[in-house]
């Protein structure tokens, strides 16, 4: 992964603010990516993207991560922590090229969901329901079918339940960074449940916080010594803490 400059967080929480969830994650996985796999990142496994973001989380504020959910059965908070060195340990267990899978009489030859099907599949109005939703993004993520009489079936809704069930474990194991799921119990009252762990959301608002920093750190540099935009950002997050020291008094 490289390192963003201070001008290129900027520029992402500038363009991204507006942005929907998938586009956001994809510009920053983007942002981070090195260049060195052939295959973009809107067209890889979605685990791998969470992996791009991870990184870059690290870079920005370091491995650790605290969040919050609200607990189901109360209604309270629960925080809950991980790391990046945690979750970056099953990105070795992404199979980008996952191995036909017999079911029920069908043979299904699939690939794992990337982030150009999540964009496409939100775009669909029907995807406003979830089932449907599902249903779109296995449609997309399926490279052939075919029925235990040797014919050929024509889509996803074709394939009975019991398929389509093993279908999405299928996926889930075969990228377990997809969707990042954490076992929680709640203090308060003592309710057991699964919470998703959105790392994108959770990056984004690390950019987010050092964008809004930094426009601040900008103005206060500018008034006091007249320097534009580009000559602030040009400095190193180590001088311009500095000179930000100087202008509030902390660094006689």
């Amino acid at each position: 992964m490289r390192a963003l400059h201070a001008g290129e967080v900027l520029r992402l929480w500038d363009e991204c603010r507006d942005a929907s969830p998938q586009t956001r994650a994809l510009a920053l996985a983007t942002a981070a990516d090195d260049g060195t796999s052939p295959v973009p990142p809107a067209d890889r496994p979605v685990g791998r993207v969470t992996a791009l973001l991870l990184r870059l989380r690290n870079a920005l504020a370091g491995p650790r991560m605290a969040a919050t959910v609200g607990c189901p059965g109360c209604h309270g908070t629960v925080e809950f922590r991980a790391t990046t060195e945690a979750l970056l340990a099953l990105e070795d267990e992404i199979v980008d090229t996952p191995p036909p899978l017999p079911h029920g009489g069908h043979e299904v030859l699939w690939r794992c969901p990337s982030y150009r099907d999540l964009q496409a599949v939100a775009a669909q109005p029907e995807a406003e329901d979830p089932e449907h939703g599902a249903l779109l993004l296995l449609q997309r993520c399926l490279l052939s079918l075919r029925q235990e009489d040797g014919t050929a079936a024509q889509s996803a809704v074709d394939l009975p339940d019991t398929v389509r069930g093993a279908l999405t474990e299928a996926m889930a194991s075969a990228d377990p960074l997809a969707e990042v799921l954490v076992d929680l119990r709640c203090p308060d009252c003592g309710y057991a449940f699964t919470a998703e762990f959105d790392v994108a959301a959770f990056v984004w608002a690390e950019v987010e916080s050092r964008g809004r920093q930094l426009l601040l750190d900008i103005d206060a540099l500018a008034r006091s010594y007249g320097w534009s935009e580009h000559e602030v950002l040009a400095l190193s997050e180590s001088r311009r803490a500095s000179y930000i020291r100087i202008v509030t008094g902390e660094l006689p």
